[in-house]
Order: C-alpha cells, then structure tokens, then sequence
C-alpha cells in the first residue's frame, strides 16, 4: 500500500465493470486524450441517501468546493456525466506512488497525473486515491483517474448535478 507522508488510509477494491461519474462545471471541455477525475456512482448515490442531496455539499464531500458553502450568486452550475468503464481503464492518483503498482485492484496512475486534477479539485486533493471532505476535513470518497476517450467508448450520460441529486 502507497501511503503519503501524513498516512494515507486504505482504498477500496473496484469490480471488474462499473459506473463512474465525473462532476464539473457545465462549461468546461475536455479533449479525447484528457484524464478526468471520477469516483463511483453507487458510492456517490449512497453517500447522498446518507448524507445531503444538496450540490453544495456534495461538492465539498468531492473536495471541490471550499469549507465555506457557495451563495447563489457565486455558485456555478455543474453538470455530471455517468460512464460505464472496465476497471483496468481506470488507475489510482496515489502521490509519490510507483505508476502501474497494483493498490486494491486498480494501477497507481503515471507521476503526471498523481497530482490534482485541475483547479476544481485542489481543495480536497490528498495524494492518497481519495478526497477530503472540506467541510468536515474528513475522508470524502475513492476517486480515479480515466481518460476521456476510453471513458466514453461505451458512451455516456450528462445531466445537470442538480437534477441528477434530485433522484439520487
């Protein structure tokens, strides 16, 4: 197990096929050959039956929103898009982590992509396959890296987060 210099705790084993889901902000793109942050959509759906339906919050369990919850006039609206990907597409941004080691399953990603994702993500990234609850400054939830081409070789899914939380 890759842990980081503070201790990283252990992360889960994936199945062989799985959906996934990668958050952002409805305007940003990305090219076919980009790597995007994604997690879980079953953890993701029992996190907010558990939890909070609220975009905001769910944005801070994801790490992608400051401790301080946005107001409506700062808020950006974010879309999800839902994938379904086979496990060896995806691998584990584990920080300082030897690239293509086997952790719980899944390969630690190459140094580039072992870092944040993009500004997005900066808040709650921890090096360690997971995020942190900013809100909480806890453990948030199991992410991955996949690339855009791969991802959406079986297709995919976009709806806005607000609507996609409404039916979570």
């Amino acid at each position: 197990m890759v842990t980081a210099a503070w201790g990283c705790e252990p992360v889960e084993p994936v199945r062989e096929s799985l959906q996934v889901a990668w958050i952002s902000p409805v305007k940003q793109k990305v090219r076919g050959g980009t790597m995007i942050e994604v997690v879980q959509v079953r953890d993701l759906r029992a996190w907010i039956r558990n939890n909070s339906p609220e975009e905001p919050r769910v944005l801070q369990m994801l790490g992608m929103h400051g401790r301080a919850t946005a107001t409506a006039d700062d808020r950006r609206d974010y879309k999800i898009t839902i994938f379904d990907v086979r496990r060896e597409w995806l691998c584990r941004p584990l920080e300082g982590g030897t690239p293509g080691t086997d952790v719980s399953n899944v390969p630690v990603c190459a140094v580039r992509e072992q870092q944040a994702a993009d500004k997005h993500h900066e808040d709650g990234f921890t090096g360690c396959g997971y995020s942190m609850d900013t809100m909480s400054s806890t453990r948030g939830m199991d992410v991955f890296r996949v690339e855009w081409a791969q991802a959406s070789e079986w297709g995919f899914t976009v709806m806005p987060l607000e609507r996609f939380l409404e039916g979570a």
